[in-house]
């Protein structure tokens, strides 16, 4: 009775006022090769630790995808009957019969939230710079350049002249006055998170002349340039006023009519992040999900894979967590707005651990080859989307009004 067909599947997916989870549990070495637009990847053996992570409300409708066999189909029902889910259904004939009628299928590693980067960028008309002009920049003193990674990955390698702060960051460190004549530049290892970086300095009314560098280092060693390693972040080093951070904020909130709270007990059925720091260290909130800003917006399908349920975040840096729920509202999620800090609940999360790359695995390490192939893969993401029927994904970045969002998968597939 758990079992369902194409056309009933493809149904609850168009049906907007649904709160759906469209869950692949295949390995994700074979899942990042081709998947069901849409579906996040949580394979059956991390299920059990993952599901109420990834879909904390068991009133959620959870269509299954890439089930296997009828022993993986036993456990997971065991599973979800063991955390109480009720609605939960396998496609007829899997991905045999998904691909048979050519529904929306493509590949990649986080490829949800990589689309919505390229969509920034053609819906906000990014400036972008490319390697053999930034190097032109570099013989000036009229420039700033950010590299908008974590910390982390800004120390294992950058570029020259880099300085540090990650994208969810960026209005509180620039936000004193510093640099304020400058061209800023901000780059990361690919495009994503500059595209996201730049955007938000449009975002909070930074007027200076801004640009992407294209490609980030991987475009930069594919000009035949050098990246710098056993970098030390300097950003703990910067002095922060919160009090103007709030300031700012607000006057941002109200910019983009954003849904706030200052109820500090909640309903446990609904996601909870903190975003954390690295200007400063900050107590973390138990029951709340402790999460770089940039992470949770790259990684949008690591942590959340319901379409309507309700997003808290918060941070002890105002501008943080507005600029997260910006950006969540922005990919079609219900993202709030924390603004008081909230009480501490009786609510446990698995380890976040990093995903082994397996699509262009080598695009980080020098490989030109899959640097290139990478590259040109986050190109395509919006074409395909626009041959699907769907030639506005999402609103413009340029839109100030964030008031009504809606999810991609309910505007891919009216389609079909």
């Amino acid at each position: 009775m758990n079992e369902i067909n194409i056309s009933e599947a493809v149904k609850i997916l168009r049906s907007k006022n649904k709160n759906i989870a469209f869950i692949d549990v295949r390995k994700r070495e074979k899942y990042v090769q081709g998947f069901a637009f849409g579906s996040i990847n949580c394979e059956v053996a991390k299920l059990n630790e993952n599901i109420i992570d990834l879909v904390p409300n068991n009133k959620t409708i959870i269509l299954l995808i890439g089930i296997g066999n009828d022993t993986n189909k036993k456990k997971i029902f065991k599973i979800l009957n063991k955390f109480n889910f009720k609605s939960y259904f396998t496609i007829e004939g899997d991905y045999r019969t998904w691909i048979k009628n050519k529904l929306p299928f493509w590949k990649g590693e986080y490829t949800f939230s990589k689309a919505f980067g390229e969509w920034v960028e053609k819906s906000s008309k990014i400036k972008n710079i490319f390697p053999n002009d930034l190097k032109k920049i570099h013989k000036t003193n009229n420039f700033f350049q950010i590299d908008t990674r974590p910390k982390i990955e800004f120390e294992k390698f950058s570029l020259p002249f880099s300085h540090h702060c990650s994208g969810g960051e960026l209005p509180i460190f620039l936000n004193n006055n510093l640099n304020i004549n400058k061209t800023y530049i901000v780059h990361c290892a690919g495009r994503t998170r500059s595209i996201i970086a730049y955007q938000t300095l449009k975002d909070f009314n930074f007027k200076n002349k801004k640009y992407v560098l294209n490609g980030g280092t991987q475009n930069w060693v594919l000009s035949g340039n050098k990246r710098v390693y056993n970098n030390k972040s300097q950003l703990k080093k910067v002095k922060i006023n919160l009090d103007k951070d709030l300031k700012l904020s607000k006057e941002i909130s109200k910019k983009f009519k954003i849904p706030k709270t200052t109820k500090i007990v909640h309903d446990s059925n609904n996601y909870f992040f903190q975003i954390n720091s690295e200007i400063k260290n900050f107590k973390n909130i138990k029951g709340w999900r402790n999460l770089h800003a940039t992470t949770l917006i790259q990684n949008t399908d690591k942590f959340i894979a319901s379409t309507l349920s309700k997003i808290f975040v918060y941070s002890f840096v105002p501008s943080s967590s507005l600029f997260s729920v910006i950006w969540l509202r922005r990919m079609g999620f219900n993202a709030i707005w924390q603004v008081k800090k909230p009480r501490s609940m009786n609510k446990k999360y698995q380890t976040n651990k990093i995903d082994p790359t397996y699509f262009f695995p080598k695009r980080h390490l020098g490989n030109k080859h899959h640097s290139r192939g990478y590259l040109n893969w986050e190109h395509s993401l919006i074409p395909i989307i626009n041959k699907w029927g769907c030639r506005y994904p999402w609103i413009s970045a340029n839109s100030f009004n964030l008031k009504n969002p809606e999810h991609i998968i309910y505007k891919v597939y009216r389609n079909f």
